[in-house]
């Protein structure tokens, strides 16, 4: 009997377009688009133009030092240098003075003027390239002057500084990506996957007046919840392992993103704990689902009750620039939160086997704990009828 009640209520749900919706064409747009958003952000291109502006009077001496110290700009003359980079003409324009060149010669300073948009992206690399073909520009001089003077350039040179990183840069800003990417979509991905079922089993039967009629049936009210239960359990797993499927399919066409994952050393273990976690996780927030349906009493009603706590899962995302970067065990406890420490920690190498055990005893705590709370709920007949 109870086969027979979870089959009926895997077909109820599964009947209703919006749930195939959030099961799976949910899942696929949201994985493909943001896989390759992020992506999009990581790649540099290098067939991105940058335009300098200058003014209508410089002379070409001054154009010629600007192509050679800064060869990936584009030089165009502007009566109003300012205005240019304002209206977006151009991404950056620099001014000097008139007498730039007697200043060079008589080794005195140039005084430089950069105009750019600090909220412009493309004008904010334009200016790094202006001040990188500036500083070179600035050496060769320093040396020149040095060697007229019969002075050797190494006496400029106080430190010699040698950086060495603890892990591949380019695959570090992936892995950082990607920390932020996958529990940030997996959690909202199961939520929004269980969230029809959970509001149509329950809020759903009870604004139809179907309810009534399952409650009186011969079993017991505890079968009947429990295969509810699964069901909205079941469908939250399924969005949230058909979100792992499809980013570790979309991660392989990207071309940045996917040297993140180079950053894990032990991939199957960490595969086979995100699972076990996106499990925990799904049956946790499906009582927290069932809990707010029942005490509902329409579909429209349950929705006001569950989009606030659907938004709550990205809150850990803000308190996470708080906790700082070191492996924290007690916050492994808190629900959402260890989601994002979880992941976040396997892509910076310090995850322990200690961490993953609080995150999935924490859950199935939880579950423990709000199962009599629902299994209450579900008993009071005068709630369950509904007005």
């Amino acid at each position: 009997m109870f086969k027979t009640i979870f089959l009926k209520e895997m077909k109820d749900v599964l009947r209703d377009r919006r749930s195939i919706t959030l099961l799976i064409i949910f899942p696929l747009l949201m994985m493909a688009g943001l896989t390759f958003f992020y992506d999009k952000i990581l790649t540099t291109s290098d067939e991105e133009n940058f335009t300098l502006a200058v003014d209508e009077g410089v002379d070409s001496e001054l154009i010629s030092y600007l192509e050679k110290y800064m060869p990936t700009l584009e030089v165009e003359k502007y009566q109003d240098v300012q205005k240019a980079v304002e209206e977006k003409k151009v991404q950056i324009g620099i001014k000097l003075d008139e007498d730039w060149k007697q200043r060079l010669e008589n080794e005195e300073a140039i005084p430089v003027k950069i105009i750019f948009d600090p909220g412009s992206q493309d004008s904010s690399n334009a200016s790094n390239i202006v001040m990188a073909g500036f500083n070179q520009w600035q050496q060769e001089t320093v040396q020149q002057r040095l060697a007229g003077q019969n002075m050797d350039s190494s006496v400029l040179e106080v430190f010699q500084l040698e950086t060495k990183t603890t892990k591949d840069e380019e695959n570090a800003i992936a892995s950082f990506m990607l920390a932020i990417l996958i529990p940030l979509l997996i959690p909202m991905a199961i939520a929004n996957g269980s969230y029809p079922s959970a509001t149509e089993l329950f809020a759903g039967e009870k604004e139809k007046k179907t309810i009534e009629a399952l409650l009186i049936t011969p079993i017991k009210p505890i079968k009947i919840l429990v295969a509810k239960w699964m069901t909205i359990s079941l469908l939250g797993i399924f969005t949230g392992v058909l979100c792992i499927a499809l980013l570790s399919v979309f991660v392989n066409f990207t071309t940045e993103l996917k040297k993140g994952m180079a950053v894990i050393e032990n991939p199957a273990p960490f595969v086979i704990m995100s699972i076990v976690l996106i499990v925990l996780f799904a049956i946790f927030f499906a009582e927290v689902e069932m809990i707010l349906s029942m005490m509902a009493n329409s579909v429209k009603e349950a929705g006001y009750y569950m989009t606030p706590v659907i938004g709550m899962i990205t809150l850990p995302m803000l308190f996470m620039f708080f906790a700082g970067e070191a492996l924290s065990l007690p916050l492994y406890a808190v629900p959402f939160m260890n989601l994002f420490l979880f992941v976040r920690d396997a892509f910076s190498g310090q995850l322990t086997i200690n961490a993953f055990g609080i995150a999935a005893g924490s859950y199935a705590l939880l579950i423990i704990i709000l199962f009599p709370v629902s299994a209450k709920l579900f008993g009071n007949r005068r709630l369950m009828l509904g007005k």
